[in-house]
């Protein structure tokens, strides 16, 4: 006996579906999760050069913002007030721990510029440095910073 017309089309559907569902190839299962590659912060002092903050690096009459990095901590001056914290990086980004700060009233401009400056710091920049420069990246904030030499004078002003 014959089937009518519009039962052998949806049993051709069925048919072709139950092919295709053969042909489909299972996902992969997901491979664990990579563990970060945790490491110290290089020591060494570095002094800013410029940033999307204040394009120069310095207020007229007012020193050059500075980091450093010894033994796992970093310390931070920002023209006006210092901050130190815990630092370690974790893959490229430096991961800072709570910053303990001064807190000296800073007239402005330097008031903004210190805001933003300890902020990137504690937003977990990019990390990279490149010869004597360190730069820093987060969004859309950056700052570039050249190694301070040895003997404790600011390089290359």
């Amino acid at each position: 006996m014959a089937l009518p017309r519009h039962f052998q089309f949806g049993w051709h559907a069925a048919l072709l579906c139950a092919l295709l569902q053969g042909c489909v190839t299972p996902p992969k299962p997901a491979s664990p999760p990579r563990q970060p590659v945790v490491s110290a912060v290089p020591d060494g002092d570095w002094e800013l050069i410029n940033s999307t903050f204040i394009g120069t690096g310095r207020i007229p009459g007012v020193p050059r913002a500075t980091l450093a990095f010894k033994g796992g901590t970093m310390s931070a001056y920002s023209g006006c007030n210092r901050a130190s914290a815990a630092a370690r990086l974790v893959d490229d980004w430096l991961e800072v721990g709570a910053m303990a700060a001064t807190r000296r009233g800073c007239p402005e401009p330097l008031g903004s510029f210190e805001g933003r400056f300890f902020k990137l710091l504690g937003a977990r920049p990019v990390f990279l440095i490149d010869g004597d420069t360190l730069t820093l990246v987060a969004g859309s904030e950056n700052a570039r910073l050249r190694r301070a030499s040895a003997n404790g004078r600011q390089g290359g002003r």
